[in-house]
């Protein structure tokens, strides 16, 4: 018999949802994470407001909204040359109007802490080996803490929840590597965002600003591995050959001081990842979603749900091999994101494209139904569809 039904490997948002998902239908789960919480995250830090669903059923939703997230019910979007558009948050789904800026720091650790009191067995600081034994009816995998002594667990599945770069992954091929790389941080002193969120795009990427909690301010953006290299680890300079080379975004940036670290992460590889078989990778370990977008988080919560759904279901039919359990994951999760990963595929051939920026942003400007058009074709129909699986 296997020590555990399912080990988590990561404690993001879903790594720590799925494992709240399985304990609260009995299952025995083991949560390993190689960080200390509380702890930062590369992200953009908006939580679209489908996510407040999410964080019902998970029983969090009240602790979300007392850690004082900033409220977010529109967006902004620039053109390099400054011109904008406004989308209203409420086009991105039914029923909540609002979005939250909040961050990752403190979202994730209300995740974990939910994992931990509906019986989660929590590791935090350890370190998993990238290496996977199989059994008949069990997988072995081992690690570490900090005291080095290595320690083996059993499980009738393993999930990758471990972020863009997981664990347990195939090495993409050379032909879908997107040398595009990301950054982000925390400032403060800026003023006159509140209720709105802003999108600039520049030349050869594309950067989103949100206040979050505490009087902060995140901004992230992601640009081409030429840019990031010609700029040779000066940030000033990064900033002076992205961002800032929009008005807007200038204008808006003046009076920042930072706030934190920098982060860094890349390259980024769009759409589904290759992952181990006998592996089942969910959140960004399993396929990653064009930031622009805002719904990260909520790919993360909804491949959980799905996760949990998936292996409830084979568990409570005696069929708990993994390879059917992935194959109705990835059922469920072609239903829920297929459409959204092929609008999102077009949409960013157009963001990187210097010479669509000068007529995009005018014709969504001046025809708002073809802009809450392009907003719903990153949501809408995927959303109905997974209702129905």
């Amino acid at each position: 018999m296997s020590d555990y039904d399912a080990i988590v490997i990561g404690a993001g948002p879903a790594g720590s949802s799925v494992s709240t998902l399985l304990a609260q239908s009995g299952q025995r789960v083991l949560l390993l994470e190689k960080s200390r919480f509380p702890r930062e995250k590369l992200c953009g830090e908006f939580i679209s407001p489908e996510c407040l669903a999410f964080f019902e059923r998970l029983g969090v939703r009240d602790r979300m909204l007392a850690a004082h997230p900033q409220m977010i019910t529109k967006m902004v979007l620039f053109a390099p040359n400054g011109r904008r558009i406004e989308m209203p948050v409420n086009w991105l789904a039914d029923g909540e109007a609002q979005a939250l800026g909040l961050s990752r720091a403190r979202m994730d650790a209300i995740l974990l802490e939910r994992a931990r009191e509906m019986g989660v067995e929590v590791r935090e600081g350890f370190h998993v080996a990238p290496r996977l034994e199989r059994h008949a009816e069990w997988s072995v995998i081992e690690g570490h803490a900090d005291d080095l002594h290595i320690e083996r667990f059993t499980s009738r599945l393993v999930i990758d929840a471990s972020g863009r770069n997981p664990l347990f992954a195939v090495t993409p091929s050379q032909t879908r590597r997107a040398r595009l790389f990301a950054c982000k941080v925390h400032l403060r002193g800026i003023t006159g965002l509140g209720e709105t969120g802003e999108m600039f795009f520049f030349r050869d990427g594309y950067g989103g600003l949100t206040d979050i909690e505490d009087g902060r301010s995140n901004l992230c953006f992601i640009t081409t591995e030429t840019t990031l290299r010609a700029a040779k680890g000066d940030r000033q300079a990064l900033l002076e050959a992205t961002l800032l080379t929009n008005p807007a975004a200038r204008a808006r940036l003046h009076p920042a001081i930072v706030d934190g670290e920098w982060l860094g992460t890349g390259p980024i590889f769009y759409g589904r990842q290759p992952s181990v078989p006998g592996v089942l990778a969910i959140g960004d370990a399993g396929a990653f979603i064009d930031p622009f977008t805002g719904s990260g988080i909520l790919l993360a919560l909804t491949s959980a749900e799905l996760a949990a759904q998936a292996i409830n279901e084979a568990f409570a039919a005696g069929q708990p091999a993994p390879v059917m359990i992935e194959r109705r994951y990835h059922t469920l999760h072609r239903a829920a994101f297929g459409w959204r990963f092929q609008a999102c595929a077009l949409l960013r051939r157009l963001a990187f494209k210097p010479a669509t920026h000068g007529w995009l942003v005018p014709l969504l400007s001046r025809h708002r139904s073809v802009a809450k058009l392009v907003a719903l074709s990153t949501r809408q129909r995927g959303l109905k569809t997974a209702s129905t699986v």
